[in-house]
């Protein structure tokens, strides 16, 4: 004990210091005690001022409508695991609904077509290259004029033919009514020749009648402009030159079957040229591109390539429809062609003939001229149009080519030249049984 007092009397500092914090331990024990409560407090403030914060956030949703023109479906609300989902599942389905639109309109454009030669686009085997773009240069003019019957289109009865069928019918009434024998010289009285010209008059008219009930519309392959001969002494035409008529080809079809859509009931059931909108096809043309000399001067030049992702322009300078592609748009996912035509129409019924051509395929009329027309001439010359009001039609139509099957059939320098995507330059392969035939000649 003398010991332990000892040694506190030498280390006094110590002691005190000792003595002091075992004196201060409650009053710090109560003190951290108040304290952690404080601070438990503090904590929990935060925290709920935290969720609370949390509670009243809000974030905006935002999610693509199909039509890239509307705009995007928005909601504010807080965010949420089933929001979350809602959200990911319409993004899903709109890209889903989108890539069965795109896949529609290529099938209905591509419309199971195939090359007028076969094995020569988009390029052919080297030894048969000559001989097949000389085929092409041979077959393509006859197979563009013979759209026209393949439609079921047609021309009037020969008016010779008619002329020399109702001279024999005048002389047959003649020895008739005299009672004269074949080639015997004798004439009518006036009253007899004014009666006999009417029945003959009649029977012309009802010839007339017949053919026009039989044909669609009145049409002549001469109707089909801008389909010249090539000229073989100059040898066998490019691939470019190939193609370009090729698609110039298909560029006619599509518009004559449109004409004769115009000209068919909502049962299926076939007009004709004296019941239809459409009374006869005056001319016909798809304005050439010259691609072989486009392809020559971009040799060597590195192509646009197509955004696949980007928005398609639209330029209503270029076309009341908005649509533009190359050359004024270079990259586009589709390609504009043209088609000039005249026709001769039932006033009363124009809409239907416009109506036609967007119910037939990628196709609109973008310019219309409209004139009166006096038809008394060419009853003369065997046209029956029926007793409709006649106007002359002369319009543009505007063609669309979606790229995605066009690319399969186009030269490397035309998909060069119009950057065209290398992932949509497959091979092509032929159409499937039922799929329309190619558009040629009858042989």
């Amino acid at each position: 004990m003398k010991q332990i007092l000892g040694w506190a009397k030498t280390n006094l500092v110590s002691v005190i210091a000792i003595v002091v914090a075992l004196a201060a331990f409650p009053t710090l024990f109560v003190l951290s005690k108040g304290r952690q409560a404080s601070l438990v407090r503090t904590v929990e403030q935060e925290v709920g001022q935290s969720l609370r914060d949390l509670n009243g956030l809000t974030v905006t949703y935002e999610a693509p409508q199909l039509d890239p023109s509307a705009p995007p479906v928005r909601v504010s609300m807080t965010p949420n695991e089933a929001a979350n989902r809602a959200v990911a599942e319409w993004i899903e389905a709109v890209s889903a609904e989108a890539q069965r639109l795109f896949d529609f309109v290529v099938s209905l454009n591509a419309g199971g077509r195939a090359p007028l030669v076969d094995g020569l686009f988009p390029a052919p085997a080297q030894a048969e290259s000559n001989a097949k773009r000389l085929e092409m240069a041979r077959r393509w003019p006859d197979a563009a004029r013979s759209l026209i019957d393949r439609i079921g289109a047609g021309a009037p009865p020969p008016a010779e033919a008619v002329f020399q069928q109702l001279l024999a019918r005048y002389e047959s009434e003649k020895e008739r009514i005299l009672g004269i024998g074949a080639g015997e010289s004798a004439s009518l009285s006036a009253e007899d020749d004014a009666r006999t010209r009417e029945r003959l008059g009649a029977e012309r008219l009802a010839a007339y009648r017949r053919r026009a009930d039989e044909v669609l519309f009145y049409a002549s392959p001469d109707a089909i402009r801008g389909v010249d001969r090539w000229d073989e002494t100059r040898g066998a035409p490019s691939l470019e030159q190939c193609y370009e008529w090729q698609w110039r080809l298909w560029i006619l079809g599509d518009v004559l079957e449109a004409l004769a859509a115009a000209n068919t009931d909502q049962a299926g059931q076939p007009y004709s040229a004296s019941t239809g909108p459409v009374k006869r096809l005056l001319s016909l043309e798809a304005p050439a591109w010259d691609l072989p000399a486009l392809a020559a001067g971009a040799s060597g030049q590195p192509p646009a390539r197509a955004n696949l992702s980007a928005e398609i322009p639209r330029d209503f300078e270029i076309s009341p429809t908005g649509r533009a592609g190359w050359p004024d748009h270079p990259g586009s996912f589709y390609d504009v062609r043209y088609a000039d035509l005249s026709l001769l129409v039932d006033s009363s019924r124009l809409a239907e003939v416009i109506d036609a051509f967007p119910r037939t395929g990628l196709m609109s009329v973008v310019s219309l001229n409209i004139a009166d027309y006096d038809p008394t001439a060419d009853l003369h010359e065997g046209h029956y149009y029926g007793d409709g009001h006649l106007v002359r039609v002369s319009m543009r139509v505007e063609t669309v080519w979606a790229r995605p099957w066009t690319a399969r059939y186009m030269p490397d320098s035309i998909r060069a030249l119009m950057g065209v995507p290398d992932e949509w330059a497959e091979p092509a392969d032929a159409p499937a049984a039922g799929q329309r035939a190619p558009q040629e000649a009858s042989p």
